[in-house]
């Protein structure tokens, strides 16, 4: 018995080890399982992260050279048919180029001559009467394609490729040419048609343990492919495996030696990857996504209050690009990272968020340091850009949101948005400057966000009213001959709200668009039951916005909105602003004179205001020009100031527009405008904007105003 237990005892010890050995290979196999699946889910993340920024950089490039194009496009515009004959040798003449970018003329577009690619990068010309003189194209897109694809991708290696939406080929980086391609045809359109991103079965190189990532560039209807090489460590790792079994028979010690030796590959392959996804390609710094999980990080933890984010950009950035080109703002750039790197101390950090954007989270004693480092900042820039910029004022712009402990549970992008706030508000303001946000700052974004929601749905309810504000003929005894529409919002939560609230508001996204449309239809529609009642006919006149303008539709929708409510000709004046006609007088006038044809009257508005007046009046084929209200602001020498008006009047009517004076308030400068030659005048010296149905009773009830002061009026 004993015996017998004995040999038990002797198999179980022997059984035991046998057990510790399987436990001990399951584990170390269960481990490395785990450690290849969790390598593989952030290996994916990141070339997905990578394949996303490519993505950015193609897209931002395509759309860069297609508005230079544009740009180029747009000085040839206005055109008549003989001098378009000359395009060709005009361009060929000013032999245009940017930084590698062939531009070339053809007056029809010839697919058997050019290149598929080439539509990505083809604009039309378009004459004084709106018909295509031609086209402008890169005529090495394909080279353009190639070369651009050539910078993406872990810095060159692997694949970068821009397919159609059938698979067929369009530009790739390396030396891959269309057979190749169109060999993998048929597996690249099957992930485009069943919408798959992601792949790392398919064998597009030689090596067959390849990462796929294919997403839509947002452009043309292309894709974006990106092949990504992977290190070999599914091979590695099988060999591991083996490895494992016969170093566990040698030695346990050398298992966790090689163990370690890949665990070391492993963290290294997967840094490089980091580095590829979180880094800014042009400056070197961190990019917006990696200072984002790293900030998260630091502010977990961290005392709020002794943190600030900060935001950071250049004043008139695209300006210094147009002039100065584009190497030279990347150059700029690049110091700025470098000077941010140098003010950046333990605990803090920054990035660049896009374009000139930089971002940064900054650890202080005391909150004057950040101001202390900014003014630092801009002062070894300024040293620095004396030697290579002597042309172009750079001035910076820092807004700063300084946390409380209420912050903690606040995301990171809501934080960097308040320092972005407080950067956007003393951005207008001259000079380099530094702003501090605060809660009136917020109070007010919080009240355009709450007005923006607002707006389409108070289009389509009709909460916008019409307000007129009365035109006299101070040449006629002070006859009234018409109005300006005017807008007011009557808000049922806010009662009336006056354009100066809602209309820059509108003008960010467009909606500025509905509610001029808006306005000129109600316009019309009162205006044709007044004609219809049988009363003298009257000017009305149109406020139009800049955006409203630029819409290809613009003439032929207010052309049929005017006839549809039966307008004669010669009664509904379109009012533009002095900064629509700084674009293109060229194209300005053949807008104008499709309007003359439609029986509008176009008139210039804040006359005056801006910087290219004279030249405007001297270009323009306007009716009508209304002086900006700043001319009638006591100033510090009347004569001075009415020898200009008095000028400006005669120059009108010798160029045969007529003069109205807006914005006036005394009795005294009516008396000097009649004498001047003025035709009309619209100010609060006669009357305040009213509703329409005050300015109808009006008409029914006045023939002629009598002037009184501003003062006087509010008084009595």
């Amino acid at each position: 018995m004993h015996a017998k237990d004995e040999i038990r005892i002797r198999k179980l010890d022997m059984a035991i080890p046998v057990l510790l050995w399987l436990f001990l290979i399951i584990c170390c196999l269960s481990f490395l399982f785990y450690m290849i699946r969790k390598n593989e889910i952030e290996n994916n993340y990141d070339y997905y992260s990578a394949a996303k920024q490519n993505q950015f950089t193609v897209k931002s490039q395509i759309e860069g050279d297609i508005h230079l194009l544009n740009t180029i496009a747009a000085g040839f515009r206005g055109m008549d048919s003989e001098h378009a004959r000359q395009l060709p040798e005009i361009i060929d003449r000013m032999n245009l180029s940017k930084e590698g970018m062939k531009i070339e003329y053809t007056r029809k577009l010839d697919w058997s001559r050019l290149d598929r690619e080439d539509t990505y990068l083809t604009v039309m010309i378009r004459g004084e009467k709106n018909q295509p003189l031609g086209y402008l194209y890169a005529g090495n897109a394909r080279d353009m394609l190639n070369q651009m694809l050539n910078t993406q991708t872990l810095a060159g290696v692997g694949i970068c490729a821009v397919l159609d939406n059938k698979g067929y080929f369009i530009a790739a980086n390396g030396n891959r040419d269309a057979i190749y391609w169109n060999s993998i045809r048929n597996k690249t359109y099957d992930m485009i048609t069943n919408h798959q991103q992601t792949s790392s079965e398919l064998d597009f190189t030689k090596n067959k343990h390849d990462y796929t990532v294919l997403i839509p560039l947002e452009y043309n209807d292309w894709y974006l492919l990106n092949v990504f090489p992977k290190s070999g460590l599914q091979g590695i790792h099988m060999e591991m495996a083996v490895g494992i079994g016969i170093m566990i028979l040698i030695s346990s010690g050398l298992f966790f030696v090689f163990f370690y030796k890949q665990y070391r590959t492993i963290t290294a392959n997967q840094k490089t990857l980091v580095n590829i996804a979180y880094t800014d390609s042009l400056t070197r710094s961190r990019n917006f996504h990696s200072f984002k999980k790293e900030a998260v990080r630091i502010l977990r933890t961290a005392d709020l209050k002794r943190y600030a984010v900060w935001y950071c950009d250049i004043k008139k950035f695209k300006f210094i690009n147009d002039v100065l080109g584009y190497e030279e703002g990347d150059r700029i750039l690049i110091e700025i990272a470098g000077l941010l790197q140098k003010c950046s101390g333990q605990n803090s950090l920054f990035c660049r968020v896009s374009a000139d954007n930089f971002a940064g989270l900054y650890q202080y004693e005391s909150r004057t340091e950040l101001q202390n480092c900014f003014q630092k900042l801009i002062e070894d820039f300024r040293q620095k850009e004396l030697s290579y910029n002597k042309r172009i004022a750079t001035e910076l712009c820092m807004g700063v949101y300084f946390l409380e402990e209420e912050d903690r549970n606040v995301s990171i992008d809501n934080i960097v948005n308040r320092a972005n706030i407080a950067q956007k508000y003393t951005k207008n303001l001259p000079g380099n400057q530094f702003g501090i946000y605060n809660k009136e700052m917020r109070d007010k974004v919080v009240d355009e966000s709450e007005l923006e929601s607002e707006m389409e749905g108070a289009i389509k309810r009709q909460e916008f009213r019409i307000f007129i504000q009365p035109k006299v003929s101070i040449q006629k005894n002070n006859e009234i001959v018409g109005g300006e529409v005017l807008v007011r919002w009557e808000n049922p939560r806010r009662g009336t709200i006056l354009p100066g609230q809602f209309i820059s508001i509108m003008e960010r996204d467009e909606k500025i668009i509905l509610l001029d449309r808006y306005m000129f239809e109600k316009s019309c529609q009162w205006l044709h039951q007044y004609l219809k009642s049988g009363r003298k006919p009257i000017n009305l006149a149109v406020n139009v916005s800049k955006v409203g303008i630029l819409r290809d539709d613009f003439v032929d929708y207010y052309g049929s909105i005017k006839e549809k409510y039966e307008i004669p000709d010669g009664v509904m004046e379109l009012e533009f602003t002095e900064t629509v006609m700084l674009t293109d007088d060229t194209v300005f006038n053949g807008l104008v004179a499709r309007l003359h044809e439609k029986g509008f009257i176009c008139s210039l508005d804040d006359f005056g205001a801006g910087y290219s007046s004279l030249n405007l009046l001297k270009n323009l084929t306007i009716d009508i020009v209304k002086l900006d209200i700043m001319f009638f602001r006591k100033s510090n020498d009347i004569r001075r100031e009415r020898i200009v008006i008095s000028n400006i009047i005669r120059m009108a009517k010798e160029l045969q527009i007529k003069t109205i004076a807006e914005g006036v308030e005394y009795t005294e400068t009516v008396d000097f405008l009649r004498t001047a030659g003025c035709d009309i005048v619209q100010g609060y010296v006669f009357a305040r904007p009213m509703p329409v149905e005050s300015f109808e009773k009006l008409l029914k009830e006045t023939v002629t105003l009598v002037p009184q002061d501003e003062y006087k009026a509010v008084n009595t």
